[in-house]
C-alpha cells in the first residue's frame, strides 16, 4: 500500500469516532437529566424560556417561524438533495466526494440525534410553545444540529472549493443560520439552552470528522478552462538554432542546449522568424557557411604530410 492510499485509509478510519461520539452524547444527556438536573446552570434553564416568552412580538415570531422552517426536516432534506444533485451534475467533472460529504454530514447528524433522543428523555420547557411538540426528547435540539450540518457543510465547501474573497462573505452568511435557528428554538419555547448547545456541538463534531475523512487532502481536478496551462517539454540537449511552433504562434529560442522562458521565446522567436536563422546568437548567415564541411579534410589528404611534421 502506498503512502497516499495509507493516508486515505487512515482518514476514513476517523469515521469510527462517530458512534463513539454518539455514546458520549447519550452519557451527557443522562447526566443533564439525572444528577445535574438540580444544579446550576441546568436548574436555571427554565427562566430562559420564561424570559423569551415574555418578550414575543409579531415580527420576532414571524422571523423565528421562518428560521424554524429553514431547519425543519422537509427543508433540510430538500436543500440537501438539490445541493447533492448540483454538485454531481453542474461541474465539468462530477464532485462525488463533495456531494458525499454534504449528504453524509446531514445523515450522520440525524442518526446521532435519533440515537440520543431514544436514550434520553427530557421534557420540553414549561412555557407556551409556538410549535407542536414532536415525540422526540428535548435533548438535543434536532433543528440546531441539522442546520449546522447542512449550512455549515455548505460553508465548508464554499471556502475550500471556490475562489475569490466573496467566498468568505458567503460562508459567513451561511454560518449565521445555525445560531439564529438555535435562538429561534429558545424563543418558541421548544428547547432548553443546553439542548440547543448540544445540538450545535453534535453538528459541529459530525462536520469535523467527515471533513477530515472525506475532504482533507483532496481537491477537485480542474478541467477545461479551469485547467492549468502546460508548456511543451524541451529536450535537455538541443542544437543551436530556432524552431517555429506554427504560423502565428511564435518560436522558442534554443542556444547551446538551453532555452529561454516561454514568454521570452515567443517574443524573440517571432522576431527570428522574420529575420531567419542567422539572427540566432552565434550563427552565421547561410551565404557565409561552407557548403561542403568535409572539403578541408579531403584537401589535406591530397596535399600529403606537412613538411617537418610526423608522416
Amino acid at each position: 500500500m502506498t503512502s497516499g492510499s495509507g493516508g486515505a485509509a487512515g482518514r476514513l478510519g476517523l469515521l469510527v469516532w462517530l458512534p463513539v461520539w454518539g455514546v458520549l452524547m447519550v452519557g451527557a444527556g443522562l447526566v443533564v437529566t439525572g444528577p445535574a438536573a438540580g444544579r446550576w446552570p441546568f436548574a436555571a434553564e427554565g427562566a430562559v424560556g420564561v424570559w423569551f416568552a415574555g418578550r414575543r412580538t409579531a415580527v420576532a415570531t414571524a422571523v423565528s417561524e421562518w428560521l424554524t422552517f429553514a431547519a425543519s426536516t422537509g427543508a433540510v432534506i430538500g436543500v440537501t438533495g438539490v445541493c447533492v444533485v448540483a454538485l454531481v451534475v453542474l461541474p465539468r467533472a462530477p464532485r462525488w466526494r463533495d456531494a458525499l460529504f454534504l449528504g453524509a454530514s446531514v445523515t450522520a447528524q440525524s442518526a446521532l440525534f435519533l440515537l440520543v433522543t431514544a436514550c434520553v428523555d427530557r421534557p420540553r420547557p414549561e412555557v407556551e410553545r409556538l410549535d407542536p411538540a414532536p415525540p422526540t426528547s428535548s435533548f438535543p435540539s434536532g433543528h440546531a444540529g441539522a442546520s449546522l450540518a447542512l449550512y455549515g457543510g455548505l460553508a465548508t465547501l464554499v471556502v475550500t472549493r471556490l475562489r475569490g474573497p466573496w467566498r468568505y462573505l458567503a460562508a459567513g452568511l451561511l454560518l449565521l443560520v445555525p445560531p439564529a435557528v438555535a435562538v429561534s428554538r429558545l424563543y418558541r419555547g421548544m428547547h432548553h439552552p443546553s439542548d440547543v448547545v448540544a445540538g450545535l456541538v453534535n453538528g459541529a463534531v459530525v462536520l469535523l470528522v467527515l471533513a477530515h475523512a472525506l475532504l482533507l487532502g483532496h481537491r477537485p481536478v480542474p478541467r477545461g478552462a479551469d485547467a492549468p496551462r502546460q508548456t511543451r517539454a524541451v529536450a535537455p540537449y538541443a542544437p543551436a538554432g530556432w524552431w517555429g511552433t506554427g504560423r502565428g504562434q511564435g518560436a522558442f529560442w534554443y542556444v547551446g542546449g538551453r532555452t529561454g522562458s516561454p514568454t521570452e521565446g515567443k517574443k524573440r522567436g517571432t522576431r527570428d522568424q522574420r529575420q531567419g536563422p542567422q539572427a540566432v546568437r552565434g550563427a552565421r548567415p547561410r551565404s557565409q557557411r561552407d557548403p561542403d564541411p568535409g572539403r578541408g579534410d579531403r584537401r589535406a589528404a591530397d596535399e600529403g604530410p606537412v613538411p617537418g611534421g610526423v608522416g
